[in-house]
């Protein structure tokens, strides 16, 4: 009985590791999409200052191109962050549900832990108990 909850400690101890770790490969992908938003945005940010300096020269009728080719390029820049938001909000919720995950694995080590200590408590009251018998008896 007592290898029994020791060996159940132990895969509980195994379990929670691999939530830990799956928990630390999500937390990565959520700050590779962050990096990736923070990119996007310093994009679109220094195509629309190019567009607006373009629009402050002001627009010949040969800027009108021009200025159609960037806002074209703003849109898919836009589309483009929206895409890697989204990214990272789905990384983010990945993450969040595997720290849950965590939670409830470290709640079942300390279950399994509880109960490898009540048992060994109650054996070890039952020892004493017997050695208290057998002491008894010798006298």
């Amino acid at each position: 009985m007592r290898e029994a909850r020791t060996r159940d400690e132990r895969v509980k101890r195994g379990d929670l590791a691999g939530a830990v770790g799956d928990a630390q490969v999500l937390a990565a992908d959520v700050e590779e999409s962050a990096g990736r938003a923070a990119h996007a945005r310093a994009v679109l940010a220094a195509a629309t200052g190019a567009r607006d300096r373009v629009l402050a020269r002001g627009a010949p009728s040969a800027m009108s191109a021009t200025i159609a080719h960037l806002d074209r390029y703003l849109r898919r820049l836009r589309r483009d962050l929206d895409g890697v938001r989204g990214e990272l909000l789905r990384a983010d919720a990945l993450h969040r549900g595997q720290l849950e995950v965590v939670d409830v694995a470290r709640g079942r080590l300390r279950l399994a832990r509880a109960e490898r200590e009540v048992i060994e408590r109650h054996f070890a009251a039952w020892r004493a108990e017997r050695r208290k018998l057998a002491e008894r008896r010798e006298d």
